[in-house]
């Protein structure tokens, strides 16, 4: 079973009990936090991947973290219960299958927008207007900026891209010219 569809399955029982708690954002925060320890710290990470290091030490570091961070009962019986199945190496994944998961039952659409420059607040309402009108859905903001694309904007609604960089169009006039076309 591939780590995705693992990582699927406990995320879906996350959503399913969050929801039925309503601790929807509060078990975001939780599992959040416990992911981010683990991308932050190589050798945290080792620890509940290697398995070489005894299950009772990977217990005792796990619980330390759970002392420190303080998560709710729900949050923290998961992460046991992650670490007694030898799948706490992939609460990162399970954390972003729960955002999935969630965002889709609430309605909402990530996007990835990349830009050359910031956008101003104003153009962030307008881009946000123009994609909930597209997709039907609301709208999810991830904003990045890389100044290869000249100017433009790429956006990146699951598998969706749409792609009005300066790069991309410049790209196009190259192989138009390269292959003698009118388009």
């Amino acid at each position: 079973m591939s780590a995705t569809t693992i990582a699927r399955r406990y995320a879906e029982a996350m959503a399913d009990v969050a929801i039925a708690r309503n601790q929807i954002d509060q078990i975001d925060a939780e599992l959040r936090t416990f992911a981010e320890m683990l991308r932050q710290s190589r050798e945290l990470a080792h620890v509940f991947a290697n398995p070489v290091q005894s299950h009772q030490d990977k217990g005792k570091v796990l619980e330390a973290l759970i002392a420190r961070t303080r998560p709710g009962a729900f949050t923290a019986n998961l992460l046991r219960t992650m670490l007694t199945h030898y799948r706490l190496p992939l609460v990162a994944e399970v954390y972003e299958q729960y955002r999935r998961i969630i965002n889709e039952r609430r309605g909402i659409v990530v996007a990835e927008v990349t830009t050359a420059q910031p956008l101003a607040a104003a153009e962030q309402a307008q881009l946000g207007q123009r994609l909930e009108a597209i997709t039907g859905k609301r709208i999810e903001f991830q904003f990045k900026t890389d100044a290869t694309l000249i100017g433009g904007v790429v956006t990146r609604t699951g598998s969706v891209v749409y792609d009005g960089s300066v790069r991309t169009q410049l790209q196009g006039i190259e192989q138009r010219l390269k292959t003698g076309t009118r388009d």
